[in-house]
């Protein structure tokens, strides 16, 4: 049974909502998930003026926050980020930037990886923040999946990986058990 990590950043709870789309569909592929979060690096001040944040903040809270050397202890990782002026947060980037050790020894050479995203406006740069997500995933030596051609992908999602804009709906919510379904089945392949 093939190991995944979901992991993601959110702070209005879309990004979230995906990643436990996305998890849904790892665990119908048959694989054993666990979904975590990287750390927030927005002082809690500033938080709580977002009312979006208020809302969710113990939802959010609920995820044990992942640490970047464990990510060697998956089969797959599955990254998730808001889409922030067309890249990732830079929560996510700093998360990632943290995997240099990784980087060096070559830990996460041959693991299975795909990225997903949301962002508020319909040509906010989605597709830009999920191949921006995909490089350093290349750098690492990761074995990238994507979604193949599929008519849930005329709505949403990208052949890059699952997409929302704003709250994610149902179509967004299939496309990304899609994604977490195809990475389950592709990792128990390479297990």
């Amino acid at each position: 049974m093939a190991r995944i990590l979901v992991i993601f950043h959110s702070i209005t709870g879309n990004t979230m909502k995906l990643a436990k789309a996305v998890a849904d569909g790892a665990r119908e592929g048959g694989a054993e998930v666990a979904v975590k979060r990287v750390p927030e690096t927005i002082p809690a001040e500033i938080l709580e003026k977002n009312p979006g944040y208020v809302k969710v903040r113990e939802e959010l809270e609920s995820f044990e926050v992942a640490r970047p050397e464990e990510l060697q202890d998956y089969d797959a990782i599955i990254f998730g980020s808001p889409t922030r002026f067309g890249v990732m947060s830079s929560q996510m980037k700093q998360f990632i930037d943290m995997t240099g050790r990784l980087w060096m020894e070559r830990r996460l050479e041959g693991k299975v990886g795909a990225v997903f995203t949301s962002n508020e406006m319909p040509h906010g740069g989605k597709e830009a923040t999920l191949l921006s997500m995909l490089l350093p995933l290349f750098a690492h030596g990761m074995i990238i999946v994507g979604l193949p051609p599929a008519k849930e992908l005329y709505r949403a999602g990208s052949y890059y990986g699952a997409a929302s804009t704003g709250v994610p709906k149902e179509d967004d919510l299939q496309v990304a058990k899609m994604l977490g379904k195809r990475v389950a089945e592709v990792a128990e392949k390479l297990c």
